[in-house]
């Protein structure tokens, strides 16, 4: 049942709070597929709660309350319309019940969700609007949430890609059932990672653009390889992004390895099972896959993700250009505010000298007398011969 909103004036009486009105709030903010799936995520977790604390009619301070249960730690809940209360406790394997303390942005998700469902709800004259003008934690964007890997980190994961899928290949050599598709399988595993990981890192793409992305999306013109993206907001694949020669190059040895003979209006990127094999990657698939290959790489830590690559190629970018526009640009922000977050690596670098210099010159320690200094008093009583053997002595080292 969908409505049009009541009049201003109509009188709204806070009776108890019905679930379906969720549904048909859902079906009037007519919104993409990820957008909806993710308010009924947010509006049932609030259900839920209400449930717990047996809430009937909820009230401005049942909001206000829960958004400090929101930020404090707690019981994970979930619905359950198979119990008595409608509700039940997150447990791990063991039986335990989990406990959590939402991050700020989960935080502010909730409660917008809320604060827009029952705007929505007094518009119709279902509910008071009860949640106006309560907002969640605010979060400082010039602190990026996840961090970027330098050059030399993303050039030892791609190795350690390459490095995984020859073992695996190899292993599928040595089995005695069926080696030769397990053999096919395995060389095209590993190449559909590493063009996952190259697009990601290299031409900055989400997890949700290398799901969505299609055969027909890549090409050349002239010379030069492109992929159109179907980015976020957008209902197609509209935004042309061009892209390295061998990044192309590693996308198309992976669509020959594939045993579907792909056609235009194919997923880029497909499952490989027996039961799943030509279906398209969910993004929380790729994000799972990209994060293990940096977990098997030797980067394990919350903060590097998938979505850390994506970073890294936004941050690596600003510090080729040093120009935010282009950056901005190459990653495909529509406000250069979002671009800002770069700038703090430049930032860190300069406060990083200025620190060190703050120190010797505290410490009456002059520039001759710092290690570079040293080094380089050092080089300069170097022969030719001498120098050219400590090049080759430090090319060796950073192998």
């Amino acid at each position: 049942m969908i409505t049009t909103p009541a009049t201003a004036s109509t009188a709204i009486t806070a009776g108890p709070l019905q679930q379906a009105l969720i549904y048909d709030f859902v079906a009037y903010i007519d919104r993409g597929e990820q957008t909806t799936r993710a308010y009924i995520t947010n509006l049932r977790q609030f259900i839920a709660w209400i449930r717990y604390k047996e809430i009937l009619s909820p009230q401005r301070g049942d909001i206000l309350a829960y958004k400090q249960y929101l930020t404090s730690e707690h019981d994970a809940i979930i619905l359950d319309p198979l119990t008595p209360a409608g509700w039940k406790y997150r447990t791990d394997h063991s039986g335990n019940r989990i406990k959590i303390c939402c991050k700020a942005t989960t935080v502010k998700q909730y409660l917008q969700s809320v604060r827009q469902f029952f705007a929505w709800a007094a518009a119709c004259g279902y509910y008071p609007d009860i949640a106006a003008n309560i907002h969640g934690p605010k979060i400082r964007q010039s602190i990026h949430k996840k961090d970027a890997l330098t050059p030399a980190d993303v050039l030892k994961i791609e190795k350690s890609i390459t490095a995984e899928a020859a073992a695996k290949y190899a292993a599928a050599a040595e089995s005695l059932k069926d080696p030769q598709g397990k053999k096919e399988r395995a060389a095209e595993q590993g190449k559909r990672l590493l063009a996952m990981y190259l697009l990601a890192v290299n031409a900055g793409l989400r997890t949700i653009e290398l799901s969505r992305a299609n055969i027909r999306d890549i090409g050349t013109k002239d010379g030069q390889a492109y992929i159109y993206i179907w980015g976020k907001g957008h209902a197609e694949a509209d935004a042309k992004k061009v892209i390295a020669p061998e990044v192309y190059a590693a996308i198309c040895d992976y669509i020959k390895s594939r045993p579907d003979r792909p056609a235009g209006s194919s997923p880029l990127f497909v499952a490989t099972g027996n039961r799943s094999g030509g279906k398209r990657l969910a993004a929380t698939t790729i994000s799972t896959m990209l994060k293990r290959a940096m977990q098997q790489a030797g980067y394990n830590s919350d903060r590097i993700t998938a979505h850390s690559l994506r970073h890294t190629a936004g941050t690596n970018t600003q510090e080729i250009t040093g120009d935010l526009f282009i950056t901005q640009k190459y990653m495909r922000h529509e406000s250069p505010k979002t671009t800002e977050i770069y700038l703090h690596i430049d930032t860190e670098k300069r406060e990083a000298e200025i620190a060190q210099q703050l120190y010797n010159k505290y410490h009456g320690i002059t520039e001759a007398e710092t290690p570079a200094g040293k080094l380089a008093a050092i080089v300069q009583t170097m022969t030719t011969a001498q120098r050219q053997q400590l090049l080759a002595a430090a090319e060796t080292i950073t192998e």
